[in-house]
């Protein structure tokens, strides 16, 4: 019997703005994002990543951040380079979820990228060439051209 390949591997773009909501003068995170990476057993405060975004990294910086869970072989890797001429604050965040958690976290992704205000990119594979590439230790630092920052790789459990 063959085994199964699991399309465990996704690649959201939306803006950094549809990672949280707002009430009055007070975010929070998105409900389904922070459920489903809750389900994948990835632990990450969104609100704190959201204010490190827009408080601490000039335009024409920013590193790829990678959180892996302790508990599953599932991890986000977000690149939070700010390109120059971004006015939509656009990120990619690319996913590896445990094929034991993906029944739970798929319909709560999906949620997430279609209630988000800016929709680039939902994309599910068994193999992301983005996600991997952006894991790969030896590419760093990454000379960016159009900014020359030197973008780093960090690495959290």
């Amino acid at each position: 019997m063959p085994s199964i390949v699991y399309a465990n591997e996704f690649d959201i773009c939306v803006s950094m703005s549809d990672l949280v909501s707002w009430v009055g003068d007070e975010h929070s995170p998105n409900a389904d994002l922070d459920a489903a990476l809750i389900a994948s057993g990835i632990e990450l405060d969104i609100a704190k990543l959201y204010d490190h975004y827009f408080d601490d990294i000039p335009i024409g910086a920013g590193d790829v951040h990678v959180y892996s869970s302790a508990v599953s072989d599932s991890l986000l890797v977000i690149d939070l380079y700010q390109d120059l001429t971004d006015q939509l604050d656009l990120i990619t965040v690319s996913l590896r979820i445990d094929k034991n958690q993906l029944n739970l976290s798929i319909p709560l992704l999906r949620q997430f990228f279609d209630t988000a205000e800016c929709q680039v990119l939902f994309s599910q594979s068994t193999h992301s060439k983005r996600l991997h590439s952006l894991i790969d230790e030896s590419r760093y630092p990454l000379l960016i051209n159009e900014s020359g920052y030197r973008q780093q790789i960090i690495l959290h459990k």
